[in-house]
């Protein structure tokens, strides 16, 4: 039989087997998940009582199946007294899903603002967080100036026209009156096509522009050109002047027999005269008509017209500095 000591010592060596293999067994993987994001929808920024997306994204590369409760907080940058406003949908994701996290900056200073989004797992409790950084910046008040609908048509003959459609799109807040007109025509020559505006809001080349809402204006490339000519007809008038003959023939028969014959004869005369320079123009004429004082046509060739635009504060459009051929149409005059 064993004694008390060799049991005791059994006891203690299967302990101490157990303690041993228990330190030197592989402990099992906890599962965790991970949160990413491209950052945030203008890149560059955005203004004031504007806003900005990002997709959050929510991951796992060891199978954690559980959901993701999360949530987002944005830091002070400064001492601004005015923080954007942060929402996220939905607040709870699984993976591999992704979330919607929208930012506003009404009312913000210009800035960078830290925007932390949480998650918060379940099984087992975890956390993990990833931060994105907003840029609230100051836009300049301008606008730009396009032909959206191309010039038509594009061929004229000299002494027509052709039209297009110009958009002013504001960049920022802008708003203002913007006063449209043709910088330059190339090649230049005389009776060269020229210009003229109309819109919804007025017939002159002023067009009222709201703060992020397009304006358009009607364009109008005139041409001056010789119109057809016509001879008047000479038959009314001549007919006309043969009545300024007849008190001539009454005067001749009444001072016929008369002693004051001589008289009558020389007042006659007089008439005669009188009626053939009446008659003289009843001829017609050939002179020119156009449309024009100068009685100049445009001569055929191919036109650039560069278009521009000043509002009341002397801006012009941003994109008219640029190399861009936005703000130019082309018309060709056969």
């Amino acid at each position: 039989m064993l004694n008390f000591k060799q049991v005791l010592r059994a006891v203690v060596g299967a302990l101490s087997l157990f303690l041993f293999a228990a330190a030197h067994a592989p402990l099992a993987a906890a599962q965790t998940f991970t949160l990413t994001s491209s950052g945030f929808t203008p890149s560059a920024g955005v203004e004031s009582n504007s806003r900005a997306t990002a997709g959050i994204n929510v991951s796992t590369t060891d199978n954690y199946t559980g959901s993701v409760a999360l949530t987002c907080t944005v830091e002070a940058q400064g001492g601004a007294a005015t923080l954007p406003l942060c929402q996220i949908s939905p607040t709870s994701e699984t993976p591999n899903g992704t979330a919607s996290l929208t930012v506003t900056t009404g009312g913000v200073s210009p800035g960078t603002y830290p925007v932390t989004v949480t998650g918060t797992g379940t099984t087992p409790p975890l956390s993990q967080s990833v931060t994105l950084y907003l840029n609230v910046v100051v836009t300049p008040e301008a606008y730009t100036l396009t032909v959206s609908t191309l010039i038509n048509p594009s061929t004229v003959t000299a002494g027509n026209a052709a039209n297009a459609t110009i958009t002013i799109t504001p960049i920022g807040s802008y708003s203002g009156n913007v006063t449209l007109s043709c910088l330059s025509i190339t090649p230049p020559v005389k009776a060269a096509p020229y210009c003229s505006f109309e819109n919804s809001s007025s017939t002159g080349p002023t067009v009222a522009v709201s703060s992020g809402l397009p304006a358009t204006a009607t364009l109008t490339i005139s041409t001056y050109g010789t119109l057809q000519n016509q001879a008047k007809r000479a038959t009314p008038r001549v007919f006309y002047a043969l009545w300024f003959a007849l008190p001539g023939l009454a005067l001749a028969g009444i001072g016929a027999g008369g002693r004051h014959r001589k008289k009558f004869l020389g007042l006659l005369l007089l008439l005669v005269m009188a009626t053939s320079i009446l008659v003289l123009p009843s001829c017609g004429s050939t002179n020119p008509t156009s449309n024009n004082s100068n009685g100049l046509v445009t001569p055929k060739n191919t036109y650039t017209i560069t278009l521009t635009g000043v509002d009341a504060n002397g801006i012009s459009p941003s994109n008219t500095t640029t190399t861009t051929t936005a703000a130019t149409v082309s018309l060709t005059v056969n």
